[in-house]
């Protein structure tokens, strides 16, 4: 047998043990043998996926020729035998022929044996291969590295409560470490050897190890740990040990824990008996017809009780395969009845186009033939032969052939838009999503029916059963092309009776909770959260008969962007995204591109919104660095970054007093954006307005007594004027102005401009008062469509970061007295990146982020446990 070793260092022996050097010499090759082993031998892959991977720069005919040749060459060095086919699209390794250290740690890690899994991870992923020209490799490789860092560790930490309840504690000690090894930054693991530590009466060593982390994450990441952590390094201290460290603004850190994850149990199998069995004997003629068609009734009721009142059935994941390959976003999969097709949308933030595609193989084909349009979120009839899809801000339902679509649901701008759209079980209405009101509308002839109503409901989806509909609720803004697609935020599920009536709350408001998908019983409701702190790990529930959770929320092994089941298989896409902060000269000579940018800041991060301070000293932006969104600055001169926030709830839209001595932000918390204020002496923090209302993105006035901020829990959202008095206290809205969204002050102080949902821009006197229009899109141009604003000390422009129709991103300069706009960047270029939502400048340079994302689309089988 051939073995092949992928973890720690690569080697490749033949059946008698020598080495298979020819191979290890070419690097492409030996990274598609790897491939074709991944997970297991013996997984089939599609031939497409190949060229995708390793041959992105040729055409179909010129990647189909050297696959062949390369397919040719494994065959000369491994024998004719380990190349499998299945058809003239799918290739295989015959397991019996070649094993892998990788496949034992798979099938460790499927078997639950974490000790087994410790063992054969021996080191990184294919270290030092760098196939040349293989991109979409590397990505693929990338991702893998981490999903095992992070599965092998976790697997550990399992095998740690096993031998902490077993009460061999130098056992436990010693696999905590091996978890750090394998994967440094889980701080969770951190903790757990400071506790073991401390309960071996090793109190130092608990010291020593938290002090261990603390000091690479401060040379690695210029960041401190969580609050949780260092109150457990506080409450180990003793009288003689060295004070606890401090922030940077010399305060004591916040020691308040994040909120506990929800408890994640087991739920028992189903039972495997079947209904009871009634007999009766001596009946004959009617009564004994009678007696049996009642004792059928009576059977059928038990077998429904029964049925009704079993133990909710949860699978396993079994392997997964790819269903595309491509560059780009291939996002919200949903997968057919029969389980045969998945539809779903592709493109970049700005556009996406629905497509279908078989599972079997093959090229995908458009749902429409309206390329200029912006479709989301397809759903697949019971039938499968149609599907609805949002576009255009209505619902439309087409042949899943190709063809016209239909507008079965219209809406409108802002508020009026249809957001979800969904089928009935039995395929003859529409779940709509309109103005925050769930209607259940027939595809034929009137008969509109309302549901209920919920705030910033979206991605609906109605259980087989007939009985609920289950959607998200908040955040919607994620989900629409553009520059917050992709939003990070709190969210949660809530069930409708389909009947009608109030909606029923399901998971809290802390969390993310999204893409709910029903089991075919329709008693489990899958959905992705972060509950465990791990954004889009797949989660499910059982649901009651009175539509609450029936247990805890099941981990099911696996992270996604968005999730689709149908029967026993499930479809979902895998989404990465990395977003970091850009500086462009400002150059009003010429067009500038990407290619003039230079990065500010690195690693693996998001980072949404930023800021410049108003002496152009400070750069202000939030970022996911540590696991949850902080506040952080940096001087706009270079040096390292410092954390100004450090609350457990995510904080986002910073920017710094014009004395920059305090910092306002918005504050993740019960579900809402708070407006909040800290003082970065004192450390204090403490809310700006205390009327309820989901308020973000605050921006101080030049003479640092006011603060304009927008109020968006409706789809327009209004801006709003808090000032503060001569003892510093804020009073209320001082005015409020609905339809409008993302203010900011003039340097003056004297004027506010804003934006409004179509791309407009406005002008309002700071006091309040008459708003004038300053642009305004052409309907059905390519005029740009303005998403954020920042203002140009130095001349008469007002700036503004946008997009034109065709989604080729820019920034644009505005004259203040009105005009058309003159682009000064073009942000469309090869480097493959996406702008984010914000833009700010200190004069010579604009500040904004570029988003890095890729998503595709795999499918896996679902087994019974």
């Amino acid at each position: 047998m051939i073995r092949f070793n992928l973890l720690g260092e690569i080697g490749l022996r033949g059946p008698d043990g020598a080495p298979l050097n020819q191979l290890l010499r070419q690097p492409k090759r030996l990274a598609l043998f790897a491939y074709l082993v991944c997970p297991v031998p013996g997984t089939w892959h599609r031939r497409d996926t190949l060229l995708g991977l390793f041959w992105p720069e040729l055409d179909a005919s010129h990647a189909r020729t050297s696959l062949r040749n390369a397919l040719y060459v494994l065959r000369q060095a491994l024998g004719d035998q380990v190349l499998r086919t299945r058809g003239d699209e799918e290739v295989s390794i015959d397991p019996a022929l070649v094993e892998t250290d990788l496949g034992q740690l798979t099938e460790a890690l499927k078997a639950g044996l974490p000790g087994d899994a410790l063992e054969a991870y021996r080191g990184e992923l294919l270290p030092g291969l760098y196939p040349p020209d293989s991109d979409g490799f590397q990505r693929w490789l990338d991702s893998e590295r981490a999903r095992l860092r992070i599965d092998v560790a976790r697997a550990g930490l399992e095998r740690l409560i096993v031998l902490e309840a077993a009460g061999d504690l130098q056992g436990a000690r010693s696999v905590a470490r091996r978890v750090l090894d394998i994967h440094p930054d889980d701080e969770t693991a951190v903790r757990r050897l400071m506790e073991i530590h401390q309960a071996m009466g090793d109190r130092a060593g608990a010291l020593a190890a938290f002090e261990e982390y603390r000091l690479r994450l401060a040379r690695e990441f210029d960041a401190e740990p969580a609050p949780e952590t260092m109150a457990l390094a506080d409450s180990m201290r003793g009288p003689g040990d060295p004070a606890p460290p401090r922030t940077r603004q010399g305060a004591t850190r916040d020691t308040g824990a994040e909120p506990g994850a929800a408890d994640v149990t087991p739920v028992p199998a189903a039972p495997t008996s079947g209904s009871p069995q009634l007999r009766r004997r001596g009946d004959t003629g009617r009564r004994r017809w009678l007696r049996g068609a009642a004792l059928g009734v009576l059977s059928a009721l038990v077998a429904a009780a029964w049925w009704l009142s079993r133990p909710a059935a949860f699978p396993t994941i079994g392997q997964s395969s790819p269903v595309t390959a491509d560059e780009g976003l291939q996002i919200e999969p949903s997968i057919a009845p029969n389980g045969r097709l998945v539809a779903y949308a592709k493109g970049n933030a700005q556009r996406m186009r629905i497509y279908i595609h078989r599972i079997a193989g093959g090229a995908p084909w458009p749902l429409s033939g309206d390329s200029s349009s912006v479709e989301i979120l397809p759903r697949w009839s019971p039938d499968n032969d149609q599907i609805v899809f949002l576009s255009r801000n209505n619902a439309y339902v087409a042949a899943a052939v190709g063809g016209i679509p239909r507008l079965v649901a219209s809406g409108g701008v802002g508020e009026a838009m249809v957001r979800s759209a969904s089928w009935s079980p039995n395929g003859d209405s529409i779940a709509v999503v309109r103005n925050d009101s769930l209607i259940v509308r027939p595809l034929e002839g009137p008969g509109a029916r309302f549901v209920g109503r919920g705030e910033q409901l979206h991605s609906c989806t109605w259980s087989p059963d007939g009985r609920w509909i289950a959607c998200v609720s908040g955040n919607w803004i994620a989900f629409v092309p553009g520059t917050l697609f992709g939003n990070q935020a709190p969210s949660a599920l809530v069930l409708f009776p389909a009947a009608g009536g109030d909606a029923i709350p399901l998971t809290d408001r802390e969390h993310a909770f999204l893409s709910p998908a029903w089991s075919p019983d329709g008693r489990v409701l899958w959905m992705l959260s972060n509950l465990d702190g791990v954004w889009g790990e797949v989660y499910a529930v059982g649901i009651k008969s009175d539509g609450s959770a029936d247990g805890a929320y099941r981990r099911m092994g696996l992270r996604a962007e968005t999730i689709s089941l149908a029967g026993d298989r499930l479809a979902y896409s895998v989404y990465s995204r990395r977003a970091n902060v850009w500086a462009i000269p400002i150059d009003r000579t010429r067009v500038s591109t990407p290619g003039d940018a230079v990065r500010v800041t690195s690693g693996n991060q998001i980072v949404e919104v930023l800021h410049v301070s108003r002496d152009g000293q400070w750069l202000v932006y939030d970022s996911d660095v540590r696991g949850n969104a902080d506040i952080f600055r940096m001087p706009t001169a270079g040096g390292p970054a410092e954390r100004l926030t450090d609350d457990a709830r995510p904080e986002y839209g910073g920017d710094l007093s014009p004395d920059n001595q305090q910092v306002a932000y918005q504050l993740w918390t019960g579900g809402q954006r708070r407006l909040y204020i800290r003082d970065l002496r004192s450390g204090d923090a403490g809310e700006a307005v205390a009327a309820p209302g989901d308020q973000g993105v605050p921006r101080w006035s030049p003479s640092g007594n006011a603060i304009a901020a927008w109020e968006h829990g409706s789809e327009p959202g209004s801006i709003f004027v808090v000032r503060r008095d001569e003892e510093g206290t804020w009073g209320p809205a001082a005015w409020r102005l609905a339809g409008a969204q993302l203010p900011i002050w003039s340097p003056d102080g004297s004027t506010i401009a804003y934006l409004t949902a179509d791309g407009a821009i406005h002008l309002i006197p700071a006091d309040s008062g008459a708003s004038r229009v300053l642009y305004a899109p052409r309907p059905a141009s390519d005029d740009p469509i303005a998403t954020f604003l920042a203002w140009d000390d130095g001349s008469s422009d007002l700036w503004f970061l946008g997009h034109e129709g065709s989604g080729r991103g820019g920034i644009w300069a505005m004259p203040l007295p009105g005009g058309k706009p003159r682009r000064l960047v073009d942000l469309q270029d090869a480097m493959g990146r996406v702008n984010g939502p914000t833009l700010t400048s200190d004069g010579t340079r604009f500040y904004l982020t570029l988003d890095e994302r890729l998503s595709n689309v795999r499918w896996a089988e679902l087994a019974e446990r």
